[in-house]
């Protein structure tokens, strides 16, 4: 049985952590070192650190914080915003780096995925896929102009990045996104049975009873945020309660 994973999602924003909802209203969430440097001592098993701003200002990644978060980091670390080139993936990949988180880039052009899978392989690699509902229907969602994107199908976009090189998927449910109303289960089942690349499901976690709802249904890694941050709850107390309800996670 593989171990299921909880992995810490940091949003970053001029060097500080914010959370919001639905990608949007956000909040002072800390330090990045700090939170990592605590996430890790309390058994996370991988984080992910976001640089939310650096898309949509045309920059390329933060590469300071980055170093900075790696030096507290013991668990692998993958790092998104900015990232476009192949440079810029071996400067996140220098910096301390695992894993590289392609959302907006990856929308941009499917390219950058060939080109980052080739030289780091297809494990490095994660895409980021946001993905909103219009009408009961999941559409791929864009952060930079915060609404869906006409005239591209989310599973056929979704198959074609995956057959570029993709080792993971991230997939984001913005409509629940800091709403702490469950997790999208049916969101990632259809993609489970669509795709076999795992995926990291990432949006609505508000009770440790969404967590073991979403372990139940299929996921092998949930993406916290709100949760981890806005409430009493931590790595160490979630785990706890997911083994007691039987699921294989790493403790201690």
């Amino acid at each position: 049985m593989l171990t299921k994973r909880i992995i810490p999602s940091l949003l970053m924003r001029a060097g500080r952590l914010v959370k919001g909802v639905g990608f949007a209203a956000h909040k002072d969430a800390g330090n990045p070192d700090t939170t990592a440097k605590a996430h890790d001592a309390q058994g996370a098993d991988e984080m992910i650190l976001l640089d939310i701003d650096a898309a949509r200002e045309g920059r390329g990644p933060d590469v300071n914080a980055i170093r900075r978060v790696a030096t507290e980091c013991s668990m692998p670390l993958t790092v998104g915003g900015g990232i476009r080139s192949i440079d810029d993936g071996r400067s996140c990949m220098d910096a301390g780096a695992d894993k590289l988180c392609l959302t907006a880039a990856a929308l941009e052009s499917l390219d950058i995925i060939d080109d980052l899978a080739h030289v780091f392989g297809a494990q490095a690699v994660v895409v980021g896929i946001d993905v909103i509902i219009v009408d009961y229907t999941p559409r791929l969602y864009d952060h930079r102009i915060g609404k869906a994107i006409a005239g591209i199908d989310l599973l056929d976009w979704s198959a074609e990045a995956i057959r570029r090189g993709v080792g993971e998927i991230k997939l984001m449910a913005v409509n629940r996104e800091g709403a702490r109303a469950g997790m999208a289960t049916d969101l990632l089942k259809t993609f489970m049975d669509r795709f076999d690349v795992p995926v990291i499901l990432e949006g609505g976690a508000g009770s440790l009873e969404d967590l073991d709802t979403a372990f139940s249904a299929g996921a092998g890694a949930l993406a916290l945020g709100t949760m981890l941050v806005f409430s009493d709850n931590n790595i160490v107390k979630v785990k706890r309660y997911l083994a007691g309800k039987g699921h294989n996670v790493r403790l201690g």
